[in-house]
């Protein structure tokens, strides 16, 4: 479509947000950008877009609001000396290597300071941008300060583009974890969300091609259809795979 993204800008009192959901395995998460131009269906996110006044569906995919200090936050938050180093999931909600982080670099910055300040991240992405940041990954790693998992639900292509239409291919993600692997980079799949009858049938299928390019772990989680995202994903199936 030609409808263009619009980015509005940010500036939160604090990035690190506490997690207090139980099965999310990390107890603090930030998020550099809310929305995601990724405008992958079923994401279970869209309806935080609501709290900013915008739509969970295409205002999710063309709004993108992002937060330019989200590194300085960062800082200050490890300068607080209640702060006891623990893992922090980038991003939790939205892709933090969505398209816009190439020209923002925002997550680039608080990669930085995580380098500086030795404290451990997790990192869950579908993007291949994330291989533009080998060197502080690198660096991470050989602290043992980092891990990344790579989301990839299918390896049907038609599948892909209908359901995540401005996402890198699987083939492309694999690369991505081979690359990672390749530099010593702690790195696992993410074969989420399954959904029955969709893509249930592939999970053996897509961990078996994850391990071969290098993964070390894999995860899963099942579609959520909360809130708005129940309408928008019922509406993309029955036009999409009405026998599903």
């Amino acid at each position: 479509s030609n409808v263009k993204t619009q980015v509005f800008y940010e500036h939160p009192r604090k990035i690190v947000n506490k997690v207090n959901s139980p099965d999310i395995g990390a107890d603090f998460s930030m998020n550099p950008y809310q929305g995601c131009e990724h405008g992958c269906v079923y994401c279970y996110a869209r309806n935080t877009h609501e709290y900013w006044g915008f739509s969970a569906g295409l205002d999710f995919e063309r709004k993108i609001i992002a937060k330019p200090n989200a590194a300085i936050l960062l800082e200050k938050q490890f300068q607080n000396k209640n702060w006891k180093p623990s893992p922090i999931m980038l991003s939790g909600n939205t892709d933090c290597y969505q398209p816009l982080e190439k020209k923002l670099e925002i997550t680039r910055q608080m990669l930085e300071v995580l380098l500086r300040y030795r404290n451990p991240v997790g990192i869950i992405t579908k993007n291949q941008l994330i291989l533009r940041d080998m060197d502080l990954l690198s660096e991470l790693a050989k602290l043992r300060l980092v891990h990344v998992m790579v989301s990839i639900n299918s390896l049907k292509e038609d599948l892909r583009l209908s359901m995540e239409p401005r996402t890198a291919t699987a083939q492309n993600r694999l690369k991505v974890i081979e690359q990672l692997s390749k530099n010593s980079i702690p790195v696992g799949i993410m074969t989420a969300p399954i959904i029955p009858g969709l893509n249930s049938d592939e999970i053996p299928e897509l961990i078996k091609a994850a391990s071969n390019f290098g993964a070390r772990t894999a995860g899963f989680t099942i579609v959520r259809l909360n809130g708005s995202v129940k309408d928008i994903f019922h509406d993309w199936l029955y036009k999409n795979h009405p026998d599903a």
